[in-house]
């Protein structure tokens, strides 16, 4: 892609379609936050912009106008991620992250390292047996990167170390409670009671010992379980359940 004007990079999020064959787009981008863009003429077969604008495709795209809504004459397409897209668990589950990344990413500002982080983990979804635990750590590592982290090792009430046995998490304030806290708990918190298991998990994320997690003998259960959890800490921390978190 040659010429002066404005380049950049990002994943589309969004596509709306406008007039006859116009198509507006959200771009989450490398340096300059969440951007919307409009792409005239591109539902049209002969567009050249035609394929390459869709949601979850990873693109550089070239723009000369700087209003509110600057329109588009050239889009390349850097990563499709075809092997996600012909899956549909695994488009539903990447649709997931995309909208869940959206409600973080900082306007006007360089999220280069967390597109990084999350096209990353898109792509790896393809690659693992166990892609509902690779989202649970990309979900993680998220609220830790934004001041969101849950409280693994320390009781919310009393502040000790949790010993190791049962204890209780709450996803209304992102943490555990020991058992000898309960009392303590207001009575709107919900509180599910984890296993030994279960709270390896999670302590081996917030060490990042991935290798050790995959290593564990974990069923969808305890998968399933977990990853509710941290969902409805997200919601609670967003104020909104995410539409594509319904489908999951």
């Amino acid at each position: 892609m040659k010429g002066k004007g404005n380049y950049t990079r990002g994943l589309i999020s969004r596509c709306t379609n406008y007039k006859d064959s116009d198509i507006i787009f959200t771009l989450l981008s490398e340096n300059d936050g969440i951007q919307n863009f409009i792409a005239r003429g591109a539902k049209k077969p002969t567009s050249k912009l035609s394929g390459h604008i869709e949601p979850i495709n990873f693109v550089e795209i070239y723009y000369t106008s700087k209003s509110d809504l600057p329109a588009v004459s050239q889009v390349q397409s850097i990563n499709s991620f075809m092997k996600i897209k012909s899956k549909y668990n695994l488009l539903i589950r990447s649709q997931y992250l995309v909208e869940l990344s959206e409600k973080f990413f900082s306007d006007d500002a360089n999220n280069n390292s967390q597109l990084k982080i999350l096209t990353e983990t898109i792509d790896q979804l393809s690659k693992t047996e166990h892609p509902d635990l690779v989202i649970m750590v990309y979900e993680f590592e998220l609220l830790k990167s934004y001041g969101f982290g849950l409280r693994i090792f320390e009781c919310l009430n009393c502040s000790k170390s949790l010993k190791k046995s049962s204890n209780y998490f709450s996803y209304t304030n992102g943490g555990f409670y020991c058992e000898s806290c309960l009392g303590n708990t207001h009575s709107n918190e919900e509180l599910v009671k984890f296993s030994i298991e279960d709270q390896i998990i999670f302590r081996s994320i917030e060490r990042k010992k991935y290798d050790e997690i995959l290593s564990l003998d974990i069923n969808d259960l305890s998968i399933k379980k977990l990853s509710e959890m941290l969902k409805k800490s997200i919601s609670n921390v967003l104020g909104v359940q995410l539409k594509t978190s319904r489908f999951l």
